[in-house]
């Protein structure tokens, strides 16, 4: 069975474990708790009949855990960028993110999608719809507005992705429908999860508790 790569990115407090909670738990944790460890999920789709699946990666957004990022980025077929519409530097740094993810996967082909998250803070919003969706239209990537709180959008942005991945590795345009998760305990196993934690041990100095925390682009350039 084919499995993708899809790693989500971006600065700390952006909601990137937020996302993947509300999509694959349906639920939403106000208390912000930084994540300091990587955590992936397994979500299977149906392409006229066939599956493949999706392995999708949270990672830490603090500075001090960048370069063992690097590590989680390796291999990856689709990345998500995640910015907050209420913090402009989340939304400026946007180009070093996806700057990052092409050096780590060097003469590979990904699809970028950019979510524009906590829309539901409209009232508190600093960066616009337009500026967001300009930068993503002209970098090549798939562009969503979300909240992970009001659950808007976060179907349709794993859905559109996959259908941007099943496009292009193979060469047609398919309907995609999400299946249960097949892995239910959401935990990287196995080796890499060993020798990587341990790099995330030797970086924790301080006190912290793992987080618990519709308009798109072809993204052909990517294909």
């Amino acid at each position: 069975m084919n499995k993708a790569k899809l790693i989500i990115v971006g600065e700390a407090t952006v909601g990137k474990t937020s996302i993947i909670l509300q999509y694959n738990e349906n639920q939403f944790i106000e208390t912000y708790i930084t994540t300091i460890g990587n955590d992936k999920i397994l979500k299977e789709f149906s392409i006229k009949g066939k599956n493949f699946k999706i392995e999708i990666w949270d990672t830490a957004g603090q500075e001090k855990y960048r370069s063992v990022n690097k590590i989680f980025m390796k291999n990856t077929q689709i990345a998500l960028i995640v910015y907050s519409i209420i913090d402009k530097n989340s939304f400026e740094q946007l180009n070093f993110w996806i700057n990052l993810v092409k050096e780590v996967n060097k003469d590979k082909k990904i699809i970028f999608g950019i979510a524009a998250n906590k829309s539901d803070l409209f009232e508190s919003q600093i960066v616009s719809f337009e500026e967001g969706k300009k930068f993503a239209d002209e970098n090549d990537c798939l562009f969503f507005e979300t909240s992970a709180k009001d659950h808007k959008s976060i179907e349709n942005l794993f859905q559109k992705l996959a259908e941007k991945y099943a496009e292009c590795n193979l060469n047609e345009k398919v309907e995609i429908k999400s299946l249960e998760t097949t892995d239910n305990n959401n935990q990287i196993s196995g080796n890499e999860n060993d020798k990587n934690n341990e790099m995330f041990q030797q970086n924790e100095n301080e006190n912290i508790i793992i987080n618990k925390d519709d308009d798109d682009k072809t993204c052909s350039s990517r294909c």
